[in-house]
């Protein structure tokens, strides 16, 4: 269910080449919202997430954000940052609202200019405006306009008791194919939306974001390979009747939002693509929370790994050939391994374990993986899923 004063939907306007695809989301409040936004690291930043970067740094309220898929509109240049920036002057003018309030996301193809002739997008944004609500249906409609090799609609609902009121959070996300997100804040194929009616300022969201962020998506990897158009934008419009929280209810609050990331997160790589099983990492008691997320993080982007998962190959050597390559320096002598409940290697050595009953382990949808270093107290957890030959033919004929 959506938080007050937000309404969504989804429409096929043309922009995506697919058969009936729907290709065109919007979100937006119908007051002014705080914003807080993350985006990709990456050098060969998009056109939309530019254009974002920019108004977040000028503007503090924004109404929503508009979204397609069937192009990244990614290293497009000047004629792509203008089909960006039309992009959210066309909502704009079609809601009467003030200019520079709307956000935008693309995803699909790189390289390709986003198609939006003047008449025909306006048409469409006519048509998406008309399709907007609050039902069950808007819901999947948005997010299936976001989508591209997704097989599953990813949104996440919750809500927080406050005083005599009730706060809802609303998310979602896309993405299951180059996913290894490296979100960063102002200073982002995956895109997340997520809405709430907290009444929050822009700092503090930005605060929550940014730690919320850690623990999730940037902990979540499908391949290794970092998009130009990841996005994570949050909108909180107040309209919740809560009015400031309390102490205990923001607590409440901000552990409420790091559930719902990481439930975001989760989701992205269980449907990765081709993927057969989700995989836990964890690695445990080591010196400090960066050493542990930098193993975690090298082990869950092995190609080694992750099919020897695919096979079912409790092949605790390239879990170990992987931690040692992380750049982090820990005593071998002291590592236990335990691979879907089994324990593979202790204290340097490898265990004499049973080979079917780690099979058997392993052909499960979930496992989990544990590397306990023994040298200190801090854990990280991180996420992704096997490789498949289905992987491959994805991305072998993405583009055709």
């Amino acid at each position: 269910m959506l938080p007050k004063g937000f309404k969504v939907g989804g429409i096929r306007s043309g922009l995506s080449k697919k058969e009936g695809k729907k290709d065109l989301a919007l979100f937006i409040s119908d007051t002014p919202a705080n914003v807080a936004g993350m985006f990709t690291q990456s050098v060969a930043k998009a056109a939309p997430v530019l254009v974002d970067i920019e108004r977040l740094h000028k503007n503090k309220k924004f109404f929503g954000v508009i979204a397609n898929s069937g192009c990244a509109n990614a290293c497009t240049g000047t004629k792509g940052k203008k089909a960006a920036e039309d992009m959210c002057s066309s909502v704009e003018k079609a809601f009467n609202i003030m200019p520079g309030s709307i956000l935008c996301a693309s995803t699909g193809i790189i390289g390709q200019y986003l198609n939006i002739s003047k008449i025909k997008f306006e048409s469409s944004i006519k048509l998406l405006k008309n399709s907007i609500g609050v039902s069950l249906k808007n819901e999947n409609d948005a997010v299936l306009a976001t989508m591209t090799t997704d097989t599953v609609v990813k949104k996440v609902s919750k809500r927080i008791k406050v005083k005599n009121s009730e706060i809802k959070i609303w998310g979602c996300a896309k993405g299951v194919g180059m996913i290894h997100p490296n979100l960063q804040g102002l200073h982002a194929t995956m895109l997340s939306f997520i809405l709430t009616d907290a009444e929050i300022d822009n700092k503090l969201l930005q605060k929550i974001l940014g730690n919320s962020v850690e623990k999730s998506f940037n902990c979540v990897s499908v391949d290794g390979d970092t998009s130009t158009n990841d996005t994570v934008i949050v909108l909180a419009n107040g309209q919740s009747g809560a009015g400031k929280l309390s102490k205990i209810d923001l607590e409440n609050f901000i552990k409420t939002f790091d559930g719902l990331t990481l439930d975001l997160a989760k989701s992205m790589a269980k449907d990765g693509e081709g993927a057969t099983k989700f995989i836990e990492i964890e690695v445990k008691n080591a010196k400090t929370k960066r050493d542990a997320k930098l193993i975690a993080s090298t082990v869950a982007t092995s190609p080694l790994f992750k099919t020897a998962m695919f096979g079912a190959d409790a092949n605790w050597g390239r879990v170990l050939a992987a931690a040692g390559r992380a750049g982090v320096n820990f005593d071998l002598r002291k590592v236990d391994i335990y691979i879907g409940g089994i324990h593979t290697f202790r204290n340097g050595f490898a265990l004499n374990f049973s080979e079917k009953a780690a099979k058997k382990s392993l052909l499960k949808k979930e496992i989990k993986v544990v590397i306990d270093l023994k040298t200190g107290k801090e854990t990280s957890n991180y996420y992704t899923c096997d490789f498949s030959y289905e992987y491959v033919k994805i991305n072998g004929n993405y583009r055709s």
